[in-house]
């Protein structure tokens, strides 16, 4: 199963916030394919979330919207799982 697809398939079985923070840690952890990853969103009417998340990730938390943490405290939960954050 791909990065992608895991993320997707995450969401499909729960779309709240530990879940997202969970998809987050992944997108930012791994080397996503982004077209397989809107593809896949696609295929799961996910669009909206997945461009959600990626927007959180490229603007390091601004405009967060509904159901994704702050920042800072995506920052703590990446440091609880050792995943480095892109600066």
């Amino acid at each position: 199963m791909s990065p992608a697809e895991l993320c997707c398939h995450t969401l499909l079985i729960d779309d709240g916030p530990r879940y997202r923070s969970y998809c987050l840690l992944l997108l930012s952890h791994v080397d996503v394919d982004e077209d397989e990853l809107r593809d896949q969103a696609a295929k799961y009417g996910l669009e909206g979330t997945i461009n959600a998340l990626l927007r959180y990730l490229e603007t390091h938390g601004n405009g967060e919207g509904t159901g994704l943490p702050e920042w800072s405290v995506f920052q703590e939960l990446a440091a609880d799982y050792e995943v480095s954050l892109p600066r």
